[in-house]
């Protein structure tokens, strides 16, 4: 029998390389995620460039973000676990190989912008699975091997992040530059779900039908830590029309959990495709770990802000991410009612079962 403190470490590596978990939270309808930017961001998200928060009208703005991001077909595959017949089961094992991860987040946050400063405060929770199917010929084939699987378990885990944020930003010339300090109280809980229980073992189990509400519903945080970050912005206008820009995240390195949180560098350019048109173009330069998991992670993305009308407007996008060794590509869209005194937003970004949903407002 493999030891449960090496499955351990095993299932945290494989959660590593499988899950495409730690994109940032696009709190506001503020990032890739919903279609947008993070360099040339709208200036609102804590996690958004710091030289863009003087982009939006003083006020004080609320936000709320919900939603689900998983594998393809993992619930299926999941509930098809428990079916009386083997050969259903063989199938759905073998699949949650290639679409073991599943993530729930809720995220909500308030933030104030007055003569180019910016304060806010945000809370986000994620809830996690990541399935670990034994696809060992003598464990499965048949009922009586079923009944001997007991190395097919889920990795849960659920975090809290609650954050305050303070920064500023100067402009002059056509270049922009800005600041921003986080200070944050991180939870963490962990929980191993077992299709059949390891003899001995510290972990829970759960009929495979259930494991899904079980992952998702996990409120226990047994760690508790506290980061710092400074992090960093920087645009310019290169010619008519033309932008460039750039950020750097947690500036300080810090181990966080078992997480390397070390410097990240994101540039991006900007163009102008018309009046009421700009087409933005960015990427990480480095990859970095980022919690939840200790494994580097680098993102691309490209966006496009459509000006509808004075008061409309519409951003479309698509990201490609990459954690690990594995690589997902998502799409997003946000539609805004914009004014020097409103805002009211709509993100929306595709998935399956619980399609992420973000709103913002402005409130004077």
């Amino acid at each position: 029998m493999i030891p449960f403190k090496c499955l351990s470490r095993t299932a945290l590596a494989l959660s590593a390389a499988l899950l495409p978990l730690a994109a940032q939270t696009p709190l506001f309808n503020d990032g890739p995620a919903f279609g947008g930017s993070r360099v040339f961001s709208e200036g609102l998200n804590p996690l958004g460039s710091p030289a863009r928060i003087d982009q939006s009208p003083g006020g004080w703005y609320l936000g709320y973000v919900t939603g689900d991001q998983r594998a393809q077909d993992n619930s299926t595959l999941l509930q098809s676990t428990t079916s009386p017949d083997p050969v259903t089961v063989d199938a759905a094992l073998a699949q949650l190989k290639d679409a073991p991860w599943a993530l729930r987040t809720k995220a909500y946050g308030l933030t104030g912008l007055k003569d180019k400063m910016a304060f806010g405060y945000s809370r986000e929770e994620f809830n996690s699975l990541v399935a670990h199917p034994d696809l060992n010929p003598l464990d499965f084939g048949s009922a009586l091997a079923l009944q001997n699987n007991n190395l097919t378990f889920v990795d849960a885990r659920r975090y809290i992040v609650d954050r305050i944020s303070f920064g500023g930003a100067t402009a002059a010339t056509g270049t922009s530059v800005g600041y921003r300090l986080r200070l944050e109280r991180w939870e963490q809980g962990t929980a191993n779900l077992y299709m059949n229980q390891v003899p001995g073992a510290l972990g829970q189990s759960f009929p495979f039908y259930s494991v899904d509400n079980a992952a998702m519903a996990l409120a226990r945080t047994d760690y508790r830590t506290t980061n710092w970050g400074l992090d960093l912005g920087f645009t310019t206008q290169l010619a008519q029309g033309i932008r460039l820009g750039a950020t750097v995240d947690q500036l300080n390195s810090k181990r966080l959990y078992d997480v390397a949180m070390k410097p990240q560098l994101r540039a991006a350019l900007q163009l102008d495709l018309g009046p009421a048109t700009q087409l933005t173009l960015e990427s990480d330069v480095n990859g970095v770990e980022r919690i939840p998991f200790p494994v580097k992670q680098q993102s691309a993305n490209a966006s496009l802000h459509y000006q509808m009308s004075s008061a409309v407007v519409f951003i479309l996008g698509a990201e490609r991410k990459r954690v690990g060794e594995a690589a997902v590509t998502r799409a997003g869209a946000t539609l805004q009612l914009r004014t020097q005194t409103v805002l009211l937003s709509f993100g929306f970004q595709a998935g399956q079962d619980k399609p992420m949903m973000g709103l913002a407002a402005m409130v004077k």
